[in-house]
C-alpha cells in the first residue's frame, strides 16, 4: 500500500514528495479512511468518527467525499474514493503502481537507512517522516521494526493496538506507552519486571528496556536500584559508539539527583551536560535536558530561571517531533513539580497545562484502558 503521511496541524498530507492541504474535516476523514484502507467505511461509521460530538447528516459526508476527491485528482494514479452504493465508502490503492526499480538497489537502502538513523541521531522526527513517506520514490524501503518506531515517533498510537501486530512487534511500545500516559508508575513497572522475566519481546528491545526501567527506579523512590542500573553503563558511556547515548544516560543521572534533592550532585550533571551539549546537539536530550534542569531550579525556588528552562525544553520537543519525548516531558512536569514546590500550587498547575493538551489530543483515557487490556492478556 502506498504511504500517506499525515500532519495534523499543518492539515496536510504528504506523498511522493507532493503535498495536499484539507480543511481540517476533510483532513480527519481522510485519516479514517486511510486508517482504514480497503474495507468498506459506512457513512455511520464515518459520522462517529469525524463528527462525534455534531449532528450532521449523510449529505455532510457525501459532500467532504466530494471535496476530497477533488483535492485527491492529482493522486488518481496512487490512491481514490471508491462509492459503495447504498452503503458507504472505500479508500482503494492502485496495486498497478510501478514499484520503482531502485528498492532492489542494497547501496540505496543502505545509503538511505544511514540517512534516517542520523536523523534520529539528531532528534529530527519530522526529517524522518518525510524521508520514510518519500521511500517508494526515492527507491528503498524501511525496514519493518523501523517502520513501527517511525508510527510511535509520529503519535501514531493507535497502531499498535491493531490485533494483526504480535506482542513481539508492538509490546515495548505497548509497554513505555502505558507508563508514560497514566499516573501510577508502580503498575508500570510492574508490567515491564513481567515482560522482561518471561522475554517475551525480541533481544534488542530487552537490552533497551533494561537501559528505560532506570527512570520507573527513579519513578518510584527505588533511588539505590537505579544507582545499581545506572553503575552498571558507566564503563559503555565512554565507548566510541555509545556518542548518542550519553546525553540520555546523564539525563538520568540528573533527574536522580533532582528528585533525590541532591542539590550540588544536580548542579554537577548541569554543568557538564551543557558542557557536552555543543558537540552533541541532539534535539530530543536537549529538550529533556531542559525540563529536568527547570525541576531543579524550581526546587531552589528561582522561578524565572525555572520557567524559562521549561518552556525552552518544551518547545525543544515539540520541535523534534518525537512526540512519545514531548509526552516524557510533560508527564515528569505533571507528576514531579508538585512535590518540590508544595508552597506553590499554582505554578504546579501552569506546568500540566500541556499534558492535559496532550491528553485530549492523544486519548490517553481510552489508550490506557486499551492498552491495560492487551498487557493483562499477554503478561
Amino acid at each position: 500500500m502506498m504511504k500517506l503521511t499525515f500532519f495534523a496541524e499543518q492539515g496536510i498530507v504528504q506523498t511522493g514528495g507532493e503535498t495536499i492541504t484539507l480543511l481540517p474535516k476533510e483532513h480527519a476523514l481522510l485519516y479514517y479512511l486511510y486508517r482504514h484502507a480497503n474495507q468498506l467505511c459506512t457513512r455511520e461509521q464515518l459520522l462517529n468518527a469525524v463528527w462525534p460530538m455534531e449532528y450532521p447528516t449523510d449529505r455532510t459526508v457525501d459532500d467532504h467525499i466530494y471535496r476530497l476527491r477533488k483535492k485527491l485528482k492529482r493522486w488518481i494514479h496512487i490512491v481514490s474514493i471508491q462509492t459503495v452504493r447504498g452503503q458507504g465508502y472505500r479508500l482503494i490503492f492502485n496495486t498497478s503502481f510501478p514499484i520503482n526499480p531502485l528498492t532492489k538497489d542494497n547501496e540505496i537502502t543502505a545509503s538511505y537507512t544511514a540517512l534516517l538513523d542520523k536523523y534520529h541521531l539528531f532528534g529530527q522526527g519530522e526529517a524522518m517522516q518525510v524521508l520514510a513517506a518519500n521511500q517508494s520514490a526515492l527507491g528503498f524501503r524501511v525496514a519493518e521494526e523501523k517502520q513501527l518506531y517511525l508510527e510511535a515517533v509520529k503519535g501514531n498510537f493507535s497502531f499498535f493496538l491493531r490485533p494483526d501486530l504480535s506482542f513481539k512487534q508492538k509490546g515495548f511500545y505497548l509497554l513505555f506507552l502505558y507508563w508514560y500516559i497514566q499516573p501510577n508508575s508502580e503498575k508500570a513497572l510492574e508490567y515491564i519486571k513481567k515482560a522482561s522475566a518471561r522475554q517475551v519481546l525480541p533481544p534488542l528491545w530487552h537490552e533497551e528496556m533494561k537501559f528505560n526501567i532506570i527512570a520507573l527506579y527513579i519513578e518510584t523512590k527505588r533511588f539505590m536500584q537505579a544507582r545499581q542500573a545506572l553503575n552498571r553503563y558507566e564503563q559503555q558511556i565512554s565507548e566510541p559508539d555509545m556518542q548518542g547515548f550519553r546525553l540520555f544516560f546523564y539525563n538520568k543521572k540528573l533527574l536522580l539527583s533532582v528528585l533525590e534533592k541532591n542539590h550540588a550532585e544536580a548542579q554537577k550533571w548541569i554543568q557538564h551536560i551543557e558542557q557536552l551539549l555543543p558537540s552533541h546537539p541532539y534535539l530530543r536530550e536537549k529538550g529533556l535536558f531542559l525540563v529536568i534542569k527547570g525541576l531543579w531550579l524550581l526546587s531552589q525556588k528561582r522561578f524565572s530561571k525555572a520557567d524559562t528552562s521549561i518552556q525552552e525544553g518544551l518547545f525543544a520537543l515539540q520541535t523534534s517531533r518525537f512526540i512519545p519525548h514531548l509526552i516524557y516531558g510533560a508527564r515528569l512536569l505533571r507528576y514531579f513539580s508538585s512535590p518540590l514546590i508544595t508552597e506553590h500550587p499554582e505554578v504546579t498547575a501552569r506546568y500540566g497545562q500541556t499534558w492535559e493538551e496532550l491528553s485530549e489530543l492523544y486519548a490517553f483515557s481510552f489508550l490506557e484502558q486499551r492498552i491495560r487490556q492487551q498487557l493483562d492478556h499477554f503478561l
